[in-house]
């Protein structure tokens, strides 16, 4: 059983992996193989509307999510890093491996009818706001139209607390701060926005359900649910001021919550990434385990046959610690560490990860010191070291620089959404096995995982060739 990405259009898939330059994805253990690739022709004129997509030849498209790869240069869609709050635009460029053609250079437009709420912390913030650049048309007010709630921070820029659009092909997006794990003990009446609050507000909730999805003008808490699906991200460390206490029970009990009070009926997982806070190897050893937790939870899960409007259905996983880790250990052997990018040997980033506590001289007590192989375009040769000229891959050694990350995270998205909604009738109707049911789905998962979240090219003729792209299980 094979998963698929299928494209519109007159060729099939091709790899341009290059083994001397670009190691193979990291979880997976092997090198990507091409799939089979539709060929079905796009009327390019309807991919603003998913209602009128229609093919002069070729089995029907029964889909409701879509993306699509630009050069960097192509000004009908967004930058990626167009709302992010923090810039690397004056940071050195990327390694020459890094800035492999088909590795970063591209950016993503989205286009579907499906409901999304993403819910973390500041990083997921980012990510969210990535998003929403791929999936709103250029020119639009984001400021006005989409940022519901902020607050200062030590008279800094504003921080986002919720955000809600309505985007290209009729969904909608939404973004809900929480700096700690969904609970329902951290539910309180009135949402609080402001600096490290862990509580989160049945107000908002009600907000966003009332205004979503507002092309119908319905009050979606009135008519079923409100968003398809909720993208979570666990907080980073120091927020969870201890890796152990991240537990089974705690990630099931957040991905519950997102059932019962979105409506939502997948729920994706991104894995957790390094950063300035994991301080020794015993937190990166935890990040690790909680990574495995992750996995281990949506593939056990129960798929649910029954159209329960307060139950999960879905859990798939989005390797984000996968590629970011990638991008990491990179950068680290560019700039002189002993880091091997043997990415398809089974455990790979927890081996001789010493280098990633290299950092500088701690000058403030609000912040951790950066970690030389995650910031740095060029490693620093003094003693206490307080700085060095920053890379495009993070402006802080906390948050990701948008413009480099934000388009294979939301091509991950869209297309591990794929997995669930595309194809005739999608995946969430009753099925006669759900073992069927579910093995085709988590083929096409990592299918998903490995073309968007390690460090392997697209396809040349993905970007900018007329293509558009969906993913369904088969």
């Amino acid at each position: 059983m094979a998963a698929s990405i299928f494209i519109y259009y007159y060729f099939q898939f091709k790899t341009s992996l290059t083994n001397e330059l670009m190691p193979s994805s990291g979880r997976l253990k092997e090198e990507i193989r091409p799939g089979r690739a539709s060929t079905i022709k796009l009327q390019l004129q309807h991919f603003n509307d998913f209602s009128n997509l229609s093919y002069p030849s070729g089995p029907s498209y029964h889909g409701r999510i879509a993306f699509r790869l630009h050069n960097l240069d192509d000004m009908a869609v967004n930058p990626p890093g167009i709302y992010a709050p923090l810039s690397c635009e004056d940071n050195a460029d990327l390694t020459s491996t890094l800035a492999h053609k088909g590795v970063l250079d591209f950016k993503v437009s989205v286009s579907t009818d499906l409901n999304m709420i993403f819910i973390g912390d500041s990083i997921a913030s980012q990510l969210a706001q990535a998003f929403d650049s791929a999936a709103l048309e250029p020119h639009y007010d984001y400021e006005s139209n989409s940022v519901k709630h902020t607050f200062s921070y030590m008279s800094k820029s504003k921080h986002i607390c919720a955000t809600q659009s309505t985007i290209r092909g009729g969904g909608g997006t939404a973004y809900m701060r929480n700096n700690g794990i969904l609970s329902s003990n951290s539910m309180i009446r009135r949402h609080q926005c402001k600096q490290g609050s862990t509580l989160w507000g049945t107000d908002l909730v009600a907000s966003f359900l009332d205004n979503h999805h507002p092309i119908d003008e319905q009050p979606r808490r009135n008519v079923g649910r409100s968003f398809n699906a909720a993208i979570l991200k666990i907080p980073a460390l120091g927020w969870i001021k201890d890796i152990r206490s991240v537990t089974k029970e705690r990630i099931m009990e957040a991905i519950n919550l997102a059932g019962k009070i979105f409506g939502a009926e997948t729920v994706i997982i991104s894995t957790l990434t390094f950063s300035n806070n994991v301080q020794t190897i015993s937190d990166w050893v935890g990040i690790r385990r909680v990574n495995d937790m992750i996995r281990q939870i949506a593939r056990n899960w129960d798929f649910s046959q029954r159209n329960d409007l307060s139950s999960v259905r879905w859990i798939l996983v989005q390797e984000f610690g996968n590629f970011t880790n990638q991008m990491i250990w990179t950068n680290a052997k560019h700039i002189g560490y002993d880091v091997d990018l043997n990415f398809s040997v089974n455990g790979w980033e927890g081996v001789n990860t010493d280098f990633l506590l290299d950092r500088f001289e701690q000058v403030s007590k609000f912040h951790f010191s950066h970690s030389k192989a995650m910031v740095c375009a060029e490693r620093p040769s003094g003693t206490n070291e307080q700085s060095c000229e920053y890379n495009k891959i993070s402006p802080d050694g906390m948050h990701w620089c948008s413009p480099t990350l934000g388009p294979r995270y939301s091509a991950s998205v869209a297309c591990l959404l794929g997995c669930v909604y595309n194809g005739e009738l999608g995946y969430l109707v009753e099925r006669e096995t759900s073992n069927i049911t579910n093995k085709s789905v988590r083929v096409c998962e990592d299918e998903c995982n490995q073309r968007f979240m390690p460090l392997v090219p697209v396809d040349n003729e993905w970007i900018d060739g007329g293509v558009t792209l969906y993913s369904r299980p088969t």
